[in-house]
């Protein structure tokens, strides 16, 4: 603590410590044509206003008192990108020093992440002074017994505000699939699918060339193709010299291609007039996020292990889960549940990488024993630093469920993984639900382990599948986030403290 040093010697320790804090927490630059401030400040948020070119700090608002039982702390650092190409890292770092210095109390272990935002929209200087610069500070509390507590009851309100219900007196139902519908979801089960804007597609229709002058295939009302004759096809481009030769005779030629359809074209829901009790349906109009429901629902998957993080702040998400597991009876999505809290309520400094504890398993028979679980896991520990046992986790759902394909992983995006050195040791696929994640900022710890386990990563808007087969120096890119795959694994190429 500083509280015992000279205004001088705090100033020298400070920049020391900045300089130490480099290493000890995740960082990056990112270049954006301007940084959006939130409406309005929520609980657990600060905006430190500051002067264009200056670490002085102008103004503090939002949850100041918060900010004393404050765990994790993740701060954006906004600034402007002028002169143009200028390094600007020690005065963001100066910027970091100034806040640390107005709240003397933070610890060195509380900094999870500290990103640079250069707003590249303010190239004039005239532009440049009205544009924003200072510190957008988000953090969680500090987990606690009592802060453990009040998340079950936080937890239970979301539940209940979303708890589904029957819709009565309908005027149209949906039946149940039948033998025509259910030969069309195997015959599709394979097609490449999407999420675009939130409404998922699917790739239709063959690829292949045939002779008009032969017997055509039969059309499909989801076939596109497009009639040439065969030179003109071939100096469009549309097909190869080899095809050419193959239909050169002919009068002329259909090209079949694939294209995307929305799913709901695809496999149209059959109703059936009348009233009756319509499928209960989720209110998620009363809840504060829906990234676990939408995920859950857009990939249908079924018979596997789900393990879930419900350390510290993670009851947003475990909620929906909970509410999904009311419309999707257990057994037939899911039996096999996994929770971790990292290690029960034991310090810090007694974890033990690769035995940390705190993991919770059971094959529930119903939604009742998948609460209590999940609400007993909560109450026994209350997490602590910010990286996760979440491969400890998966290796104990392999060892105690072997007969399940995959796992399903709910995770933490602002959560490190802390037992990486492990994660060779796992032999099944994880397919991983990430929390939190922005177009900023995609935790790269997650994505490497769906890459190392053949697994995928899904998003509220995207589903990252096929990760494991990149290629040395290919470019994945999420978001605004690029990585780079070096040497087998993704590095972020936008991580460079040094960055013009």
């Amino acid at each position: 603590m500083l509280y015992n040093l000279s205004p001088v010697q705090k100033r020298i320790l400070l920049l020391l410590l900045i300089h130490l804090y480099a290493k000890a927490f995740c960082q990056k630059t990112v270049f954006i044509e301007r940084y959006n401030l939130p409406a309005e400040t929520r609980p657990g948020q600060l905006i430190v206003s500051m002067p264009f070119g200056y670490s002085t700090i102008l103004n503090v608002s939002g949850d100041t008192a918060g900010l004393k039982t404050a765990g994790d702390i993740f701060i954006d650092v906004a600034c402007t990108d002028y002169p143009i190409n200028a390094s600007l890292v020690s005065l963001n770092k100066s910027r970091v020093a100034a806040f640390l210095k107005r709240f003397s109390f933070i610890e060195e272990s509380q900094l999870a992440q500290v990103n640079f935002f250069q707003q590249t929209d303010g190239a004039q200087r005239e532009k440049a002074i009205t544009m924003f610069h200072g510190l957008i500070v988000t953090f969680r509390p500090r987990q606690t017994t009592e802060n453990a507590k009040k998340e079950v009851v936080k937890l239970d309100e979301i539940v209940k505000a979303g708890t589904p219900k029957p819709v009565e007196n309908t005027v149209a139902a949906t039946s149940k699939l039948d033998s025509a519908m259910a030969e069309l979801e195997r015959f599709y089960a394979q097609r490449p699918r999407k999420v675009q804007n939130g409404k998922a597609y699917i790739q239709v229709g063959r690829a292949t060339i045939v002779s008009v002058d032969g017997d055509l295939p039969k059309k499909s009302a989801l076939d596109s193709f497009i009639v040439r004759e065969p030179r003109e096809a071939l100096q469009e481009g549309l097909i190869s010299k080899d095809e050419y030769k193959q239909f050169k005779s002919a009068t002329a030629i259909r090209i079949y291609y694939p294209h995307w359809v929305p799913e709901e074209t695809v496999f149209p829901k059959k109703t059936v007039s009348g009233a009756s009790k319509g499928a209960a349906t989720i209110n998620i109009t009363r809840i504060p996020d829906t990234t676990v429901l939408h995920i859950l629902d857009r990939t249908k998957w079924e018979r596997t292990t789900i393990v879930v993080d419900v350390t510290g702040s993670m009851y947003k998400y475990t909620a929906q889960l909970l509410l999904w597991a009311k419309t999707n009876p257990i057994g037939r999505s899911a039996r096999n549940f996994v929770f971790f809290n990292d290690g029960d309520n034991k310090s810090d400094r007694d974890k033990q990488i690769g035995n940390t504890g705190g993991i919770y398993y059971k094959t529930c028979q119903g939604y009742a024993e998948m609460e209590a679980l999940m609400k007993s896991t909560m109450l026994k520990g209350a997490g602590g630093d910010c990286p996760e046992n979440n491969i400890e986790a998966l290796i104990t759902a392999e060892k105690m469920f072997p007969t399940t394909g995959f796992q399903v992983m709910i995770a933490d995006n602002w959560a490190p993984i802390k037992d990486k050195a492990f994660w060779n040791l796992l032999s099944k696929p994880v397919r991983i639900v990430l929390c939190g994640a922005t177009e900023f900022n995609v935790n790269i710890d997650y994505l490497n382990l769906a890459r190392k386990t053949g697994g995928s990563v899904h998003l509220m808007e995207s589903d990252l599948y096929n990760l494991s087969g990149l290629k040395e120096g290919e470019v994945l890119k999420v978001g605004k986030n690029r990585f780079l795959v070096k040497n087998g694994m993704f590095v972020e190429t936008g991580y460079d403290l040094d960055a013009k």
